[in-house]
Parts: structure tokens; sequence; C-alpha cells
């Protein structure tokens, strides 16, 4: 049931207790620590707490959030010099999510139920295949020799040799890459530099952050941009050369012209 809720640091440190949806809306700013640093100025803001702790951070526009903490491990509230102030603590890695609110405008309680199913249409593991299958969508001459390859912290999407001869690795976004892909793939690089000499890293998606290109840059390290687009195409027609069915789009399963 959505409910509006009193925003006292007592109300709302037992939604989060009680494991509720939180919102509050209300003129903050915030203060990040953990990987990097950032901050942002007082100015209205939409904050969301989710039941396992996610916190999100929105400003007035745009879909992108100001800030997000997944895995929260210690949510707080309470009273500071007259501001409502929320501190968000994430494990590993050790980060903090400060929110001071000069001023509050409502704040929403809600039991979310978990239901209804999410489906992926074209996921990024069949992005890696079409890719894998026609690595010249990606630069000419070059050859996978192996897809998801075990490295410690995690899997290397593809792995190749260029045209030159070169080890190249690929980490593959389906969606815009951020920083976080971008060091992703950073970490891969530096722990095969150990044992593999002339490597490369490149990231590829259909589009990147600001700081992921400014991140790759100042690492040694390339962005290729991926046409979505033709890639679902190209995946449709092996389903319905596979199948004999043509590729139903999203509109079609739900019975749509």
């Amino acid at each position: 049931m959505l409910r509006l809720t009193d925003c006292s640091p007592g109300v709302l440190s037992e939604a989060v207790h009680d494991k509720v949806m939180l919102i509050i809306i209300g003129s903050c700013l915030t203060i990040y620590e953990g990987r990097g640093a950032a901050h942002s100025d007082y100015g209205d803001k939409l904050i969301i707490v989710k039941r396992d702790g996610s916190v999100i951070v929105h400003g007035p526009r745009g879909f992108k959030p100001l800030n997000w903490q997944p895995d929260t491990v210690h949510i707080s509230f309470l009273e500071e010099g007259g501001e409502l102030v929320m501190r968000a603590v994430r494990g590993k890695p050790r980060e903090t999510l400060v929110v001071k609110c000069r001023e509050t405008f409502g704040c929403v309680t809600h039991a979310a139920r978990e239901g209804g199913g999410f489906y992926m249409y074209f996921s990024e593991a069949e992005v890696r295949d079409i890719l894998r299958d026609n690595p010249e969508l990606i630069e000419e001459g070059l050859r996978i020799t192996d897809v998801e390859k075990p490295i410690q912290p995690g899997f290397i999407d593809l792995y190749g040799i260029d045209i030159e001869g070169r080890t190249t690795v690929f980490e593959i976004k389906r969606v815009k890459a951020g920083e976080e892909a971008a060091r992703q793939l950073y970490g891969y690089v530096e722990r095969l530099k150990r044992s593999v000499p002339n490597i490369r890293g490149v990231l590829l998606a259909p589009d990147f952050t600001e700081s992921a290109l400014a991140f790759l840059q100042k690492a040694g390290l390339e962005a290729k941009q991926i046409n979505l687009k033709k890639l679902y195409e190209m995946y449709s027609e092996r389903v319905k050369r596979r199948t004999g069915i043509k590729h139903r789009s999203l509109l079609d399963y739900l019975g749509q012209d």
C-alpha cells in the first residue's frame, strides 16, 4: 500500500528496517566517496531506497541517476543542523553516499511486491555471439580465439588476435557503457599484462559516457561503437534460419500492431 509518511529520521529508519520501498523528495545535496569522489549542490532531488537497500538519487531532468548505491549494507537517517541526513554505506568496495536535505517536500513508503516477469530480448550474450561469428564487424583482420575466458575476478567476453598479431581483450556492453565498464576492462588487461606482452583492451558498446571515454583514454584503452540495430537484424535472421520462424518483436509478443 502506498502511504504518505512523516519525514522524520525515526520513521524513515523504520521503513528501511521493515524493507519497504521509500521515496523522498526534497532540496538536497549529495556527497559520494569510494572508488572516486563526487558531490552535487543543493537542488530538488528524488531519492529512492529499494527493499534490498539499493539507493538511487535523481535530479529533476534526464533518466540517468546522479548517484546510485547497490548492495548497501547500512542506511541511517538523522537530523543534523536542521537538515535530514541519510548515509548509505556499501561494503565491498567500500563506498559512502551522504544525502543532506535542507527541506523535504514529501516522503512515501510502499510495501512493493515481487511479481511480473522480466524478459530480455536480444541479450548481451547474443550480442557477443554475433560479434564472435562476425569479427569483421568489430575490425578487419580480427580473429576471435576464446569466448567468456575466465580471469579473476570474472570472464572476458571476447579474446582474440588483431590484424597486427596483438592479443586483444573485448568487454561488451549492450547499453551505454559507463566508467565502471571501463574499469572492468582495465582490470582484465592489467592482470593479463603480467604474462601477455603487447596487449590491447577494447570496450564495445552502442555509446559511452564521457567519464568512460576519459578513463579509457587515460588508461591507454580503446572504445569502439557497435551498431545494435544491425546486430539485432543479424540475430533475427539467424533465428529464422534455425527455426524457420521470423523472430518476433516485443509488440508481437504483446499482441499489438
